[in-house]
């Protein structure tokens, strides 16, 4: 009996903790469009290696710095999407820093996707998913 009580509970822990799952994959294109368009967002580095990457508006002003994971010394990325299409594009560049690349851009049905094309051929076409959005935090990964 009181082994089926100790499995009862870690069970109940187990489903507790997996429902509060940091990278939840649920947000609304409403959201996406009316925070991530016409803002510079930057990798902030504070995902740890396993979550999806953390982005922050360009003059987000830290309370407190946080833990950095993975940060290049050549600078990090970072994107601006514009309601034309149109977007700068920002990777970790060698020497002075990072790179800006201008291209542009077409979202897919559910809106949470972003095809991203590079206008110099920086790097082949890929794609961004925004898994999180608000007015001081973004969630993205590219997916490839």
């Amino acid at each position: 009996m009181r082994f089926f009580l100790l499995l009862s509970c870690l069970l109940f822990i187990s489903l507790t903790f997996d429902a509060c799952s940091a990278d939840d994959d649920s947000v609304s294109p409403e959201e996406v469009n009316s925070y991530l368009l016409g803002q510079l967002w930057l990798n902030s580095y504070e995902a740890r290696p396993d979550e999806t990457p953390t982005y922050r508006p360009q003059d987000y002003a830290w309370a407190e710095q946080p833990v950095r994971y993975n940060m290049p010394f050549e600078g990090g990325d970072g994107f601006r999407f514009e309601k034309d299409g149109t977007l700068l594009y920002i990777a970790p560049g060698i020497g002075p820093g990072p790179t800006r690349h201008q291209g542009v851009w077409w979202q897919s049905d559910d809106k949470t996707i972003f095809y991203v094309h590079l206008n110099d051929n920086y790097r082949p076409d890929f794609q961004i998913q925004i898994t999180a959005a608000s007015s001081d935090l973004l969630r993205a990964r590219y997916l490839k």
